[in-house]
């Protein structure tokens, strides 16, 4: 495999899960071809095959709202772009308040989603109740709606995204690790596969839970670490929920699928510091007891698979986006806890800043140095432990 890995390039991707594979595609777009993605795994073993598929761009903080409503634009475009169907549904989304602590979050991501022009609503019951009818509305304390939000099939967006690219000319290779990270006069020169090395002007790191380990091959560090969560599918059933939901007080999330599956998980403290991806007997009995709280129609529903994988993510549950502080031409894209929400979004911020040295805000509120300047981006509504714990 490694012979036909070219001695040079311009450009290197470590990563091809959605944030490589789309990075690539955009840089096509803007006119750079001459790129390399590698990844130690096999198509779609990351966190690109074992994610929820939802996307929402409907958060709490200014700096999140915009990177993630610029993506789920993208979103809207991105079947036409690749001319394959990514299979984006605009269902909804949904976030649901219990407590009053709560509440009172929604209502100011509420004001802060309709200055920056999200298409959202502050639920009324009745609304509610016509949007969410089997959930248990007296448990309800607030909820914001989010009609552009929906659900992503990985499947389809990797396949699409894996074929445009590699039709561009853009060479990708799978199981194909990355075993060291040359640097030299204070630059990132090449990376070695095996015996096989590769000098490139530019090397992004974009590997997932992996990214912390290629950062350090590097001689510099990410202030990120793999988190591990879990999530299963039930048996299908007659359509029941609609839009997909995140109960922010559980830290459970959950959409029913076109075939009738509900998917979804709920984060279980302390279990995320495994370093492995077996299932647990430990998450499903807390995600089916909020599930039968909030939707008891569930009650007599089978599971029929779980499943584990891995986020990476900072301090504030945010990416880290753009060129390393410590070294040149190493960027990163990494850092996600929304990876599939936020891929296309970032992909194309990216693509352009890497492309003309422009540098999108919406991009520079996720910087790689970001904590030593004091300046996180703490979200509120972000439903992974650490980052609530952090906000």
């Amino acid at each position: 495999m490694t012979a036909r890995l070219p001695k040079r390039c311009e450009i290197v991707i470590i990563g091809a899960g959605i944030q490589g594979l789309l990075l690539a595609f955009n840089l096509a777009e803007r006119g750079k071809r001459d790129i390399l993605v590698l990844d130690a795994g096999y198509w779609q073993g990351g966190a690109s095959g074992r994610n929820g598929t939802l996307v929402r761009s409907g958060f709490s903080s200014p700096e999140w709202i915009g990177l993630f409503h610029h993506s789920v634009e993208q979103w809207k475009a991105l079947s036409s772009r690749l001319r394959r169907n990514v299979m984006f549904t605009r269902r909804g989304y949904s976030v649901i308040a219990e407590s009053d602590k709560s509440r009172a979050m929604l209502e100011v991501a509420h004001e802060n989603q309709k200055a920056l022009g999200i298409k959202t609503e502050m639920l009324s019951s009745l609304r509610l109740k016509e949007i969410l009818p089997a959930i248990e509305h007296q448990r309800v304390s607030g909820a914001i709606h989010l009609s552009d939000g929906g659900t992503a099939p990985h499947h389809a967006v990797m396949k699409a995204a894996l074929d445009v690219t590699r039709a561009q000319g853009i060479q990708v290779h799978y199981q194909t690790a990355v075993t060291g990270i040359e640097t030299t006069d204070g630059r990132v020169s090449a990376v070695q596969v095996g015996d096989a090395r590769v000098e490139a002007d530019l090397t992004v790191i974009a590997a997932g839970g992996q990214s912390t380990d290629l950062a350090n091959m590097a001689g510099v560090d990410l202030e990120a670490m793999p988190f591990r969560i879990e999530a299963a599918a039930t048996e299908p059933l007659r359509p029941l929920i609609y839009p997909a939901v995140a109960l922010v007080d559980r830290m459970t999330y959950l959409h029913q699928t076109a075939r009738g599956e509900i998917v979804g998980g709920s984060e279980l403290p302390g279990e995320s510091a495994k370093r492995n991806l077996k299932s647990t007997a430990y998450v499903l009995p807390r995600y089916a007891k909020h599930l039968l709280e909030m939707f008891p129609q569930l009650r007599n529903i089978r599971v029929l698979r779980q499943w584990s994988g891995y986020l990476h993510p900072a301090p504030d549950g945010g990416p880290l986006l753009g060129p390393h502080p410590d070294i040149r031409d190493l960027w990163i894209n990494a850092g996600w806890t929304y990876g599939i929400a936020g891929g296309p979004g970032a992909a194309d911020l990216m693509s352009k800043a890497i492309a003309t040295g422009e540098i999108d805000s919406r991009m520079a509120a996720f910087s790689v140095d970001r904590f030593r300047r004091g300046k996180p981006c703490l979200e509120a509504s972000a439903v992974i432990d650490n980052a609530s714990s952090a906000s």
